[in-house]
């Protein structure tokens, strides 16, 4: 994983040298770190500061693929706004330290009262080295490492106090990011300090209620990267990719098929009562379907215990409904208790034994996550469509539980969460075989009163830990134990966060060549909903 670091106002990059050496100094020593300069600051001082449009395509610019990318303050409100573009492809995941939503207060929103932050603006224009200095005070004030922090900051004056500052101070009064940490479909940790003078902890529990991850770190100012590098470097090291759980791609698959098919096998009776999430998106998959449309013959392809199949009947009492699901338990509870499919196959969605051409609609609603071979898979998909046919499909991306896997990275380095293949993968693959439309990706959010209710419903589900990697050992009442202390700090009012990274293709089959699929606005979803 390669990590970007991006400072915020009045800084520059050596803010963040306390928290590389303390990176260096524990197991992330393989970690490539890129810094990033604001225009007008450190190396880049004199560098007027561009319109905010610009400004984000500078930086993104800079950006190296697969990154992670941590923004302090003002650095961490533009890293939110990178990572929540459309199409962006190089961010896998996001941390702000000390970053609010907006960083001025509003009617709904702890911050900054605007008539201070107008005469900070102001004093920085008549008297700027003075107000700079003043600054390094707000960012030490409140931290119990006060004096120390502001010896640091006060140890790297900057080259220069121009109009870029000021150009730079507006743009932090001006953000407004509140709409785009609810959208945000990739892992996300915001970090705000308990004793912050300038960014209220506050503002943590308003972030929590946008579906968003926060964690206040208690007798921290403005700079925990610099009283607490420690801390800090530890909830990086956390969030990065651990031992066989780093990026995946297509290919190779991380698991057994047989496996999923046994596991979701003797989840057959207790699936319905716990798969409250993979109804939802099967309905809003159903509600994408055209409603002027009547295809004759519908395959459910991933059917399970028949919910799809259902709501498919629903919709089109004339059509001939194929299920086809891996697991032949799943099809026997579904032809016992919701006999609404015409057929029902057992069969990889990979090696389907149809017709070429033989389906106007294959509706797959949270199955397909488990193949890692697209390009195979969409090329049988495509080659069973018939001609003018349509391709819903709603899957799983690789942010999914990511405060499950993040919390159990503080356990130890095992493989203990399910991986799922990226948005540019599914991308790829159906345009490469002919697919054109659009996918859409949003974040769905339910919440769990513990740790083990959470566990159990994966179980429940059929969808507990199948990775070949994964430790096959029961997990021990010390694991569970720092298992919860590690996940407890993400806690919200409604419960304990489990966020799904759900991605929705629309597709069409074309007639000869290449497709094209496009990537659309998603949202957040936030289940409120006890889970038990």
């Amino acid at each position: 994983m390669k990590l970007v670091l991006l400072h915020g106002w009045g800084c520059d990059g050596r803010i963040w040298q306390p928290l590389i050496e303390a990176l260096r100094a524990g197991d992330a020593t393989d970690v490539a770190v890129t810094l990033l300069e604001l225009p007008g600051f450190g190396g880049n001082s004199g560098c007027p500061w561009p319109d905010d449009e610009t400004l984000l395509q500078q930086l993104y610019a800079q950006l190296p693929a697969d990154c992670l990318l941590v923004g302090h303050s003002l650095g961490g409100m533009l890293a939110a706004r990178m990572a929540a573009q459309r199409g962006q492809t190089k961010i896998a995941g996001l941390i702000t330290i000390a970053a609010n939503a907006t960083f001025l207060q509003r009617a709904d929103w702890p911050g900054m009262d605007p008539e201070t932050f107008a005469r900070f603006r102001h004093s920085l224009a008549d008297t700027p080295k003075s107000t700079w200095e003043k600054f390094c005070g707000l960012q030490a004030r409140g931290d119990a490492a006060m004096r120390r922090v502001l010896k640091q900051l006060k140890d790297w004056p900057p080259p220069s106090v121009d109009g870029a500052w000021l150009s730079a101070l507006e743009c932090l009064g001006r953000l407004d990011n509140r709409g785009i940490l609810r959208e945000t479909p990739l892992p996300a940790l915001h970090l705000f300090g308990g004793k912050d003078a300038l960014v209220p902890a506050a503002a943590a529990d308003k972030i929590r209620q946008l579906g968003a991850t926060a964690e206040v770190l208690v007798d921290c100012g403005h700079a925990p990267q610099i009283s607490r590098p420690e801390l800090v470097a530890e909830k990086i090291r956390a969030f990065l990719p651990q031992r066989g759980d780093g990026p995946i791609s297509c290919g190779e698959p991380p698991l057994d098929k047989s496996a999923v098919a046994r596991s979701f096998g003797r989840a057959a009776a207790t699936y319905d009562a716990a798969a409250h999430l993979q109804r939802a998106v099967c309905r809003q998959l159903l509600a994408d379907t055209d409603s002027g449309w009547a295809p004759e013959v519908i395959l459910d392809l991933g059917s399970g215990t028949g919910y799809g199949s259902e709501m498919l009947r629903q919709r089109f009492p004339r059509a001939r409904i194929v299920a086809l699901d891996l697991a032949e338990a799943m099809l026997r509870y579904a032809r016992e208790r919701r006999p609404a499919a015409d057929n029902h196959i057992v069969a990889d969605a990979e090696q389907l034994p149809l017709a070429d051409g033989s389906v106007d609609l294959i509706f797959s609603s949270m199955a397909l996550q488990w193949c890692y071979r697209l390009p195979g898979l969409f090329a049988e998909l495509r080659r069973v469509l018939a001609e003018g046919g349509h391709c819903l499909v709603a899957t799983l991306g690789p942010a999914t539980l990511h405060e499950l896997k993040s919390s159990w990275a503080a356990v130890d380095s095992g493989v203990h969460v399910n991986r799922f293949l990226p948005r540019d993968a599914w991308l790829a693959a159906a345009a490469e075989s002919g697919f054109s439309g659009a996918l859409r990706a949003e974040s769905r959010v339910l919440h769990y009163r513990t740790v083990q209710k959470l566990m159990r419903d994966l179980k429940n589900i059929g969808a507990r830990n199948i990775n070949r990697d994964a430790d096959r050992g029961l997990t021990g009442r010390e694991k569970l134990r720092r298992l919860t202390a590690a996940y407890e700090p993400l806690r919200t009012e409604a419960g304990l966060p489990a966020s799904y990274e759900v991605l929705y293709l629309q597709l069409a089959a074309g007639r000869c060549g290449r497709g094209h699929v496009q990537l659309v606005d998603g949202g957040t979803f936030v289940e409120k909903r006890d889970q038990g």
